[in-house]
């Protein structure tokens, strides 16, 4: 039986960071995962402010599960000297926090590329990104998402399968149904990769919708799941329910869509909480 603990993306709640932790306070969580902070990526945080986070985590009795990274959100004809220089230092930040988790991604492919080159090139990448997190003891946790190698259940297969068990999957079933994937594919194929889960929901035009009410199967995956696994699996709350600070630099806005309302953003993330913490209780 699996012991499930939440964490969140606490920026859906508020960009300000105090009002992050009020939040995830009053639901009741005590795990995030790092992404915005005061309105901007954790990735531009100066040492001095990535201290000041640190303090206010460990005043507030909240740890860190992962940093929200976007290693691996880029063209595969990017500048990837950069993207390691830009590694490099989210290590450096992982390290001042003591977080060794990093989610990331699978790039996207250049202009008129075709499939087997974007392979190529894709995969080598991931591989010199591993290199560098085995060797500061990192582990990186692929994201599927929309357009990157691994938008799919079974090309995210792949993905871990070709590596070994050296890239972890971080299962985000919303993600599969957002992109008209059959999200019911991905636990079975991946089960044996995951690291932990993202949770959100998408009904079967795409919109974004409060878990269980779409069609990623979340509480078929949370049963099996309880089946499986002993002991803790955190699942960080990613709800997507309303627009937030932030969310036009991680994904085009053109393509989420809502179909419920809500007053605020905590009422939104309160909502999307209460439906998964039910579905556990279900179990």
């Amino acid at each position: 039986m699996a012991k499930f603990r939440f964490s969140a993306f606490s920026d859906e709640i508020d960009a300000c960071f105090d009002k992050q932790i009020e939040g995830v306070k009053a639901l009741g969580i005590d795990m995030i995962e790092l992404r915005g902070v005061d309105g901007k990526s954790f990735i531009e945080l100066s040492d001095e402010e990535v201290e000041i986070v640190k303090k206010k985590l460990i005043a507030n009795g909240i740890s860190l599960s992962a940093l929200g990274t976007p290693i691996g959100k880029m063209n595969v004809d990017g500048d990837f000297e950069a993207h390691k220089i830009l590694l490099t230092r989210i290590m450096d930040i992982g390290d001042m926090l003591g977080c060794k988790v990093l989610r990331m991604f699978s790039f996207y492919p250049a202009e008129n590329m075709d499939d087997a080159e974007f392979k190529q090139i894709a995969f080598g990448y991931i591989g010199e990104l591993l290199d560098m997190a085995d060797e500061r003891g990192f582990i990186l946790c692929h994201e599927n998402e929309k357009d990157i190698f691994g938008c799919s259940p079974e090309r995210e297969l792949e993905l871990m399968q070709f590596f070994g068990g050296r890239l972890k999957a971080v299962l985000d079933p919303g993600n599969f149904a957002f992109c008209f994937e059959d999200a019911s594919k991905g636990y079975p194929l991946l089960k044996d990769y995951i690291h932990y889960f993202h949770i959100k929901d998408a009904d079967e035009s795409g919109a974004i919708v409060p878990p269980g009410k779409g069609v990623a199967n979340l509480a078929e995956i949370l049963k099996a799941v309880n089946e499986d696994r002993e002991g803790e699996v955190i699942l960080t709350m990613e709800p997507h329910l309303m627009n937030f600070t932030g969310l036009s630099s991680l994904s085009k806005l053109d393509d989420i869509h809502h179909v419920y309302s809500f007053e605020t953003p905590f009422e939104a993330f309160k909502v999307a909480t209460e439906a998964v913490r039910s579905m556990i209780e279900g179990l």
